[in-house]
């Protein structure tokens, strides 16, 4: 160790005496101007030194100061920005969230608020540019933008309406303040323009918010003499709220400007006669001039229609000016104008369209006819037409649109003629209406053999009638052949008129069509003999009899398909039989007797029946369980004997009878009768279970979990059925038969029993050898 301290201290000295060389080599002036610098070096005392260095150090520390204020900051701003961003970030997910929840709700990204339409039909008004068989609708739409993207608006069909004066408004907040909306060109603005697209005018922007559409559109004004109608149609979307529609028409003869209170006109106005409007479920109110805001001597209606209708239609008869001040002379001017009207209905032409489905059943052949009617006039006051042919033909109702009433004039026998007479409202203002006439004719039962005359509507009074026939049979025992057909030609079933031909479930065999209503039409008719069928049969009959000691349950159950079935008939029921208990489709009901012997029961079936595949006329499915018990003589330890099982006989073809016999494991048993005489340890057809129609009524919670379980939950109340049940575990020995297809048949077992026999005990080895040396004890 004292040698290597030597060794450094060697080495640091002649480090240092290098240095120092070194430095004294450089300090040395080598040339003129490191001499003249030398010769200019300054001399300063301690202080001054110790203070120019100390400014020196000041001056580092400031820079050093100034530069960590300019890190910090610029981390201050790279932080504020980086918070900026976080913040922009979040709002962007948040409005993201927000537009994908819109567009979860919203595909389409708008949703058309309102629609309205305020229309006015004015033919006196030459200003306004529209003629005078054309009305005018100011169309108003409100819809919402959803997200601030390219969103397409469809606004109407440009092939099937006729519109001008397109308006286009913006409102970003959800304000409904109309001061608060900005006029848009929708022309020439980048971001909310017009366009046409498929034959539609859309609108298309990447704005959100409120837009006001509006546009005008036009509708020619229908005139057929003096009933006037005005259609709009083809909008795109349902007209919400209450539309208006003012009629002006009546200033086409005596044109009356609107005048100060006081003046000769001030009272009169526009009476409107007779409106009705299509939807029919459309609620037309006429605005008195109180409630009209401008009384401009024109009627003001409002329409307030279903939220679903897009279209409408309005007819009125024509408008009159009458005087306020002579209310009381308008009732005579309103018979008159009927009077007018029946005159005019007399002189207008009449068309009908004669649909008529004939249908034979057993004694009777029914008929429904379906009238059109159209007229050239305006509106159609009555109709007469002839019911010709049949046998004791009789009309049963007469329905339609419309309709006030009807009644029939005298039968002609000798003609077999009854006239028919209906009469229409004063309010109908359709010049089309449609009738449907239910006859009745009567046929011969007893005959074998005869001829059908179908009858046959012959309208009175008409231009031309025109018709198709078809003819359906319901009677499955009756063969129809043509047997007369003059006038008619044979037609396709699918010519007849929809309402009749998709109303029934039978085929159309028969089919006609005739351009004059005096054409005849026979069939023969051949009624064979209908055969009697089965109304019930039984699918299944289990049979379970348990013998105990000194008693015997019988347990019937029967699974059955009937269709007009009342009671179900069981026969071979002991007279001492007791203690009943009967439950039929899960409800218990009581047994009756009757029949044809003393040992039959009566099962009532219209128990606990599903109604509706009842009334249907189906075959509906039915459970019974009975059960009852019979005494006998109790089987002694050690004895032998017989039993004889008589199984109750069901009156219907069974397709399965299965028997199930348990009997005490103390004897013996042997078998004899109609299943065998060995009975087999497993049943070879799985026995069914008994159902029920009836439904659960508990009350439940609404968030509760439905399970398996909840198909055994017993229902307590009336429907509960009280009966015995015993394990099959436990209680005797099983011994199962079964039968195929068994019809009116008496079935039977019997059952002989003994005592077992001895069970031989194991021989020993010495026995053996005992046996094989001949030796005996």
């Amino acid at each position: 160790r004292t040698r290597t301290q030597s060794s450094t201290d060697t080495m640091a000295s002649k480090i240092t005496l290098f240095v120092m060389v070194l430095l004294a080599y450089t300090s040395i002036p080598t040339t003129s101007a490191d001499r003249e610098m030398t010769k200019s070096e300054v001399k300063m005392n301690l202080d001054e030194f110790e203070e120019i260095f100390s400014s020196a150090r000041l001056n580092e520390a400031e820079q050093r100061v100034r530069e960590q204020e300019q890190r910090h900051a610029a981390e201050h701003q790279r932080k504020l920005k980086e918070l900026d961003e976080a913040i922009v970030r979040a709002k962007t997910k948040t409005e993201h969230a927000r537009i994908a929840d819109h567009l979860a709700l919203f595909p389409d990204n708008y949703k058309v608020l309102t629609q309205r339409a305020d229309g006015l039909f004015n033919a006196s008004a030459p200003s306004s540019g529209v003629e005078g068989d054309v009305a005018s609708f100011d169309i108003e739409l409100m819809i919402r933008i959803m997200s601030p993207k390219w969103t397409t608006i469809p606004i109407a069909n440009t092939s099937s309406i006729v519109a001008s004066d397109w308006k286009l408004s913006w409102m970003h907040n959800s304000t409904d303040n109309s001061t608060n909306y900005m006029q848009v060109d929708p022309f020439t603005d980048p971001e909310a323009m017009f366009l046409i697209r498929d034959d539609q005018m859309v609108l298309a922007t990447n704005r959100t918010g409120l837009f006001r559409v509006g546009f005008t559109a036009y509708s020619r004004v229908r005139k057929d003499r003096k009933l006037n109608s005005v259609s709009l149609s083809s909008l795109l979307y349902p007209l919400s709220g209450a539309s208006t529609i003012r009629l002006c028409a009546g200033m086409r003869r005596n044109r009356i400007n609107t005048m100060a209170s006081g003046s000769p006109s001030a009272h009169k106005r526009f009476a409107v006669k007779e409106l009705s409007i299509n939807p029919a479920s459309a609620v037309l109110k006429v605005l008195s001039p109180d409630e009209a805001a401008n009384d401009d001597g024109c009627a003001k209606i409002q329409l307030i229609l279903p939220l679903t209708a897009n279209k409408f239609e309005i007819r009125w008869l024509d408008i009159n000016m009458i005087d306020a001040a002579k209310e009381q002379t308008t009732l005579k001017a309103d018979r008159e104008d009927d009077g007018i009207r029946a005159q005019d209905a007399e002189d207008s032409l009449i068309t009908v369209s004669h649909d008529v489905m004939h249908t034979v059943e057993e004694g009777v052949v029914r008929s429904t006819n379906i009238l059109q009617f159209k007229t050239s006039g305006d509106t159609l006051s009555s109709v007469a037409f002839m019911v010709r042919g049949g046998r004791g033909t009789r009309v049963t109702s007469v329905a339609g649109y419309g309709l006030a009433r009807w009644t029939t004039g005298a039968y002609n026998a000798t003609e077999s003629v009854l006239p028919v007479y209906a009469y229409f409202k004063s309010s109908n203002l359709d010049s089309a209406m449609t009738l449907q006439v239910d006859t009745e004719s009567d046929t011969d039962t007893a005959a074998k053999q005869q001829t059908l005359e179908l009858p046959r509507i012959e309208c009175m009074g008409v231009l031309r009638q025109s018709g198709r026939i078809g003819v359906i049979k319901h009677a499955n025992n009756v063969e129809l052949h043509q047997s007369k057909a003059v006038g008619l030609a044979r037609a396709e079933p699918s010519e007849i008129a929809s309402q009749l031909r998709l109303n029934t479930d039978r085929p159309i065999f028969l089919a006609y069509k005739y351009l004059n209503p005096n054409y005849q039409l026979h069939l023969s008719s051949t009624a064979h003999a209908a055969m009697d069928t089965l109304e019930a049969v039984a699918d299944r009959v289990h049979y379970r009899v348990l013998v105990m000691e000194s008693h015997v349950m019988h347990s019937l159950l029967v699974m059955m398909k009937s269709t007009k079935l009342q009671y179900l008939e069981i026969r071979g029921i002991p007279a001492e039989a007791s203690m009943f208990t009967l439950i039929v489709n899960g409800v218990q009901t009581k047994p009756v007797r009757g029949g044809d012997g003393d040992d039959a029961l009566l099962i009532p079936l219209l128990v606990g029946l599903n109604t509706e595949m009842a009334n249907d006329g189906l075959g509906v499915k039915s459970s019974i369980e009975l059960r009852y018990f019979v005494t006998h003589d109790a089987l002694g330890v050690g004895e032998q004997g017989s039993l004889e099982l008589q199984l109750p006989r069901v009156t219907l073809p069974i397709s399965v009878v299965t028997v199930e016999l348990r009997l005490p494991k103390s004897h013996a048993y042997n078998f004899t009768g109609d299943f065998g005489r060995n009975g087999s340890d497993t049943l070879k057809y799985p026995v069914p279970s008994a159902f029920t129609y009836v439904k659960g009524k508990r009350v439940v919670r609404k968030d509760y979990k439905f399970s398996h379980l909840d198909d055994v939950v017993e229902e307590s109340g009336k429907d509960s059925a009280i009966q015995m049940n015993i394990p099959k575990s436990g209680s005797g020995q099983p011994y199962f038969f079964s039968r195929l297809l068994v019809v009116d048949t008496k079935l039977s077992l019997r059952v002989e029993y003994f005592p077992p026999p001895a069970t031989p005990t194991a021989s020993t080895l010495l026995d053996n050898f005992k046996s094989f040396l001949g030796v005996n004890g």
